[in-house]
């Protein structure tokens, strides 16, 4: 497997005072992460793009490099020392006891059922109604811990590889609903040209929130505090607003 790496490089000036710029002969940060729409994009072979790359410029200037490789090897290489910092994952018990996650979030998704236009009252909000019918969802993803106690008992779950397989199922009347958020299947609705064929089922099956993830050991402990006490520092200042509002992500409220 080969992948491209990019530096993650903006707005060094004012970070100088937050001690977190590394000598320029220091080994840089590692930083891993898969697809998440606006958040981490790319794939084997490109430079990943997106929310979290600018971010960790910001904070770690040259400092950080950028990797993507696919989501469960993402995981492996934190949990193994290979990398420094994993990209966006969501905080569930499951992977607090494998990595350090950040204290705030940086983003947050609605996990939320996708039904085909005009049969969104297939749910509502009752798991148990849901026992017998098709249901498709992303493998590997986290849906909150209501999906967790409940998925054994949906009979017809079908576990996709993504977003665009759940959504042609969907539309091919294969499943009746797909879990997923919209920060996700917005683009892919549009680039497969269905968007006024789906539609968003509420209530959210649970709001989740995407965090940096660090290893369990004293160095990333270290790297995680560094990393709180910078994130809530820029959080507050003027680019930290520019850079969520390029990117079309909900900005996190800071502390009063």
């Amino acid at each position: 497997m080969t992948t491209r790496r990019v530096w993650c490089k903006a707005g060094l000036g004012w970070m100088a005072g937050l001690g977190l710029v590394r000598p320029a002969r220091a080994t840089p940060l590692r930083a891993v992460g898969s697809q998440f729409a606006r958040i981490f994009e790319g794939a084997e072979g490109q430079a990943p793009r997106g929310l979290a790359v600018d971010l960790l410029g910001q904070l770690f200037g040259d400092g950080v490099r950028c990797e993507w490789v696919p989501w469960s090897r993402a995981q492996l290489m934190l949990e193994q020392g290979e990398a420094d910092i994993l990209i966006g994952p969501y905080r569930t018990p499951e992977r607090e006891a494998r990595m350090l996650f950040s204290v705030r979030a940086f983003y947050s998704d609605a996990m939320v059922w996708y039904a085909r236009r005009g049969e969104e009252t297939r749910w509502t909000g009752e798991f148990a109604e849901l026992a017998q019918t098709p249901v498709a969802a992303v493998r590997g993803w986290a849906y909150g811990s209501r999906f967790e106690r409940m998925k054994t008992s949906l009979n017809q779950l079908t576990w996709v590889q993504n977003v665009d397989a759940g959504l042609q199922m969907l539309t091919k009347r294969r499943v009746e609903l797909f879990a997923a958020n919209d920060r996700n299947c917005l683009p892919v609705l549009q680039r497969l040209h269905v968007a006024d064929a789906v539609a968003r089922c509420s209530p959210p099956l649970d709001v989740l929130h995407g965090h940096m993830a660090f290893a369990r050991s004293a160095a990333g402990e270290s790297l995680s505090q560094r990393y709180d006490q910078a994130f809530e520092q820029w959080l507050r200042t003027a680019p930290a607003g520019d850079l969520y509002r390029r990117w079309g992500v909900d900005r996190p409220v800071t502390a009063l």
